[in-house]
């Protein structure tokens, strides 16, 4: 076994159009390896691929999947135990390839079996998708129905994936995790857990009987199957865990915001991208709580599907991409196909791996048909002056906000037009960063927009709102805007008559310098004597 373990290789990428030379440490956002100098002090940021497992398989299928440029790239193999010894050498043979081709031969990686397949799946996706959108989907929606219905008949994407096969049980040792685990096949069988499990998900909460030592112990878990590089498949047991401290997961901090709506909602509410430990593939992916066992867990944003109806319920397109983008859509009122009516908050949560209907927040079919009702004014007007300024601020509220009290999208500000990503960000709650933003005196300034949901509109601000460490705004286009737009005064600047420009908090030439020195005439005229 010590062997096998030890048996692990680095990846030598060359540069095909530049020349350089590195070593991989996994994948950046756009697919291209992500690369450090070939040099032994950096062995620790080295991405190892164990030669009896699949990770190199998952590194070069994600690789050719998400890279605009894979043929620019040449991959080299070393053993991790010799690479101090063999960088240097590779290198010295991959200065010239084409007439070192024998001695790299060994080294070489061909990667055309793993692009070719690549390219057959990528196929087979665009003939198959179109007829089975059309085919499942009302599938997906009875069973989202019926998943659930105790608790608010929460709706459950399905494992309906293109090429998608569940896990194979005849490589489950089920003797084996009796004796280790105390699991026994019929009872998961029984309680429909063993379907779920074989189908990448979790077991509802059961008893296992671990045994450490020759003693046996008796804890409550949710259960899971993993394969291996092999194909073999080993028991995952999820125990009941304290609060999680929600520092940080795979590489992603989590912010104040974060931690609230985790520990509020379950979710996080927001696309993050997370670092895949094996491969270094950085993946947008959802973050949840496991409610039972109080586990984090994510599923890659991919791997989602927003439904487009529920029941009877038309999901719009802009309720879409919140979901897309991690946001909840609070009171939205679901009609199933039976005729029944109730008000919920639809969020995506990791464990359904799809929509959910968020738990607490359900209201009875009653006020179901309050909500339905509750643009009719002439019911509000009738709850007295005080709901009456409510509503008006609610109406002036509205101009920023959905009617659940989601953002709404704006598409440009001070005349400047949003991008694709603005847009997104901003609906989403994040900071948006405007350049060349046209001030009062026709000059150009750079701000950052945000929404502030306590004042229900967007703010502008100097400085970007999101950084967590506070660092005192520069003066580059605050003073700019203070004094062009906001009418404030710069001392520096204080007695120039022409408006500031971009980045100005001084006199800009000899001139303005000495308009800048030159003593003021009093307005006043003294007493005549």
């Amino acid at each position: 076994m010590a062997k096998k373990k030890d048996e692990k290789d680095v990846l030598v990428v060359r540069d095909e159009k530049t020349g350089e030379i590195s070593v991989v440490a996994g994948l950046n956002a756009d697919g291209s390896p992500k690369r450090i100098p070939a040099k032994a002090e950096n062995a620790q940021s080295f991405l190892q691929f164990d030669r009896h497992g699949d990770v190199l398989d998952n590194f070069f299928r994600n690789f050719f999947r998400q890279c605009r440029e894979p043929s620019r790239f040449g991959f080299y193999r070393v053993a991790a135990d010799q690479a101090d010894k063999l960088l240097e050498v590779i290198k010295d043979l991959l200065k010239d390839p084409d007439g070192n081709k024998e001695m790299l031969a060994p080294h070489k990686v061909d990667t055309s079996g793993y692009e070719k397949k690549v390219q057959e799946e990528q196929s087979a996706e665009k003939q198959e998708q179109p007829e089975q959108k059309q085919d499942d989907e009302p599938k997906k929606q009875e069973e989202m129905e019926q998943k659930n219905e105790q608790n608010q008949e929460s709706p459950q994407q399905t494992q309906g994936n293109r090429g998608y096969q569940p896990i194979d049980e005849s490589k489950i040792n089920w003797q084996k995790l009796e004796e280790k685990w105390g699991v026994k096949r019929d009872d998961l069988e029984k309680s429909g857990d063993l379907n779920r499990m074989l189908n990448y998900g979790k077991s509802d909460l059961v008893r296992v009987s671990p045994n450490f030592g020759g003693e046996a112990f008796e804890l409550d878990a949710r259960l899971s199957f993993k394969k291996d590089g092999e194909g073999n498949v080993s028991l995952v047991p999820h125990f009941i865990r304290k609060e999680q401290k929600l520092d940080d997961y795979k590489e992603h901090k989590f912010s104040d915001d974060d931690r609230k709506n985790l520990r509020e909602t379950g979710n996080l509410g927001r696309v993050v991208d997370l670092v895949d430990r094996e491969t270094g593939e950085i993946i947008p992916s959802f973050v949840s709580i496991d409610r039972k066992t109080n586990e984090i867990t994510d599923v890659s944003a991919s791997k989602v599907r927003i439904p487009e109806r529920i029941g009877k319920t038309e999901i719009t397109k802009q309720e879409q991409d919140m979901l897309r983008a991690g946001l909840p859509v609070r009171d939205k009122l679901i009609e199933r196909k039976d005729g029944r009516k109730f008000v919920t908050t639809l969020q995506v949560n990791v464990e359904q791996r799809g929509v959910e209907f968020v738990p607490g927040t359900g209201k009875s079919p009653r006020t179901a048909q309050t909500q339905e009702t509750k643009g009719d004014t002439s019911k509000s007007q009738a709850q007295g002056g005080e709901n009456a300024a409510q509503t008006k601020k609610e109406q002036r509220r509205n101009t920023w906000t959905n009617e659940d009290g989601s953002i709404r999208p704006i598409s440009k500000w001070s005349d400047v037009n949003f991008t694709d990503q603005q847009k997104a960000d901003y609906v989403a709650g994040k900071a948006v960063k405007l350049e060349n933003v046209t001030d009062k005196q026709g000059f150009h300034a750079t701000m950052y927009i945000k929404f502030n949901p306590e004042k229900g509109r967007p703010y502008r601000y100097d400085t970007n709102p999101d950084n967590a460490q506070k660092v005192a705004p520069s003066n580059e286009s605050r003073t700019q805007v203070a004094v062009n737009s906001e009418g404030k005064t710069n001392e520096a600047t204080k007695n120039l008559k022409e408006p500031l420009r971009k980045g100005q908090t001084a006199p800009k030439d000899t001139a303005q310098q000495q308009q800048q020195e030159k003593p003021q005439k009093r307005n006043n005229k003294g007493m005549k004597m």
